[in-house]
């Protein structure tokens, strides 16, 4: 019988101090409460995170960091919020805040 090895939770990657400081700030801020994400960017004028990665030879915008554990990407890279497709973030690569 084989094992299923289930992806990393986007949570996971928040305190690797090994990954991206763009990730690790874009899912931070994404998988805050929406009324204390919002708060500190009103309030506290926290930026919003912006962050692009590469998933299948493709360039891609992440707009969501979800409960599951997954992220939501979109080709539209002007696109703010709204996905394509939901992957593991192991799937990307090349994380930036730049497109």
């Amino acid at each position: 019988m084989t094992q299923t090895v289930e992806p990393k939770h986007c949570d996971e990657y928040i305190r690797d101090r090994t990954q991206p400081m763009c990730l690790r700030r874009f899912l931070c801020l994404n998988r805050m409460p929406a009324c204390r994400k919002y708060e500190g960017i009103e309030k506290k004028g926290w930026k919003e995170a912006v962050l692009f990665a590469n998933y299948r030879g493709k360039r891609v915008r992440i707009t969501m960091a979800s409960r599951f554990g997954d992220v939501g990407i979109t080709t539209t890279l002007s696109a703010c919020s709204g996905y394509d497709t939901r992957v593991a973030v192991e799937e990307l690569s090349n994380f930036s805040e730049e497109k």
